[in-house]
């Protein structure tokens, strides 16, 4: 049995053993640490990676281009993935859908933990602060929680190579299709989603800067989608005929409660445009 199937069959024997998150933190912790430190679990997948083209071009795209997914569980209890820290690049500050233990693999990551200060009820604003930051070395870990309470950004120490960490994910809060990420310097928030959805997100931001009977037909076929993307059409839709936009905000069904607050927050502020 390899490395990464033996401590896979480890952590689903302690989440179907307890719901308890300080249990599972304290036995995954253990158990993410003791992988990070032996790194030639690393080698088959990169061997792949770096020269198996079928194998890279058959690999399903993520949000984040230095993302290695190594397992998914098949009942998405949980997912263990690589992030890679090149020593140019900065990742933004951003948040999580799920709890999650981080270890590092090579090199030395920085992470920096954020606190947001404000209600959330404004589209397109947060404001955060900095109230944490640590350094991980080889086999050290830490921790991440769901959604606001778990807003960080990591990158690596190093100046002359990249540095690699360890990420196991439980099973999602909510399943929103997307990151939330924050610059800091202009107290904004947006999002990061699978570039197959990317440019979808885009266009139906652009359709808002049209005023055209056209643009809003578009934008209402576009409430047919998933919840973020018709979250996205109807910011638009309410530049473009805010009646329309405030209508079906009042009488959508709208989801899980996450996603309905921001549905929520969004009538209230397209509620007060223009008054």
């Amino acid at each position: 049995m390899d490395l990464i199937t033996s401590f896979c069959g480890k952590v689903r024997e302690v989440l179907e053993s307890t719901e308890n998150q300080t249990d599972i933190f304290a036995r995954c912790r253990d158990l993410v640490s003791g992988l990070a430190l032996t790194p030639v679990f690393l080698k088959e997948t990169f061997q792949k990676y770096a020269a198996d083209d079928e194998f890279l071009m058959n690999r399903a795209l993520t949000a984040d281009s230095n993302e290695v997914t190594l397992y998914i569980d098949p009942d998405r209890l949980f997912s263990l993935r690589l992030y890679i820290w090149d020593t140019a690049k900065c990742y933004p500050i951003h948040d999580h859908g799920s709890w999650g233990v981080v270890s590092c693999v090579a090199g030395v990551v920085l992470e920096r933990k954020y606190k947001r200060v404000d209600d959330g009820s404004k589209p397109g604003y947060a404001k955060i602060r900095e109230v944490k930051s640590a350094t991980l070395k080889p086999g050290e870990t830490t921790v991440v929680l769901p959604l606001n309470q778990g807003i960080h950004k990591m990158e690596s120490v190093c100046q002359d190579s990249s540095s690699i960490s360890l990420h196991l994910y439980g099973k999602p809060l909510i399943r929103r299709g997307y990151l939330e990420c924050y610059n800091i310097h202009k107290d904004t928030v947006y999002r990061i989603m699978s570039p197959y959805r990317y440019t979808r997100a885009y266009v139906l931001k652009a359709l808002g800067s049209i005023k055209e009977d056209w643009s809003a037909e578009i934008l209402e076929q576009a409430l047919m989608d998933k919840p973020y993307m018709r979250y996205e059409a109807l910011r638009s839709l309410a530049l473009v005929d805010k009646a329309t936009a405030l209508k079906y905000l009042e009488t959508e069904n709208v989801g899980e409660a996450p996603l309905k607050e921001k549905f929520g927050d969004l009538y209230e502020a397209i509620k007060k445009q223009g008054e």
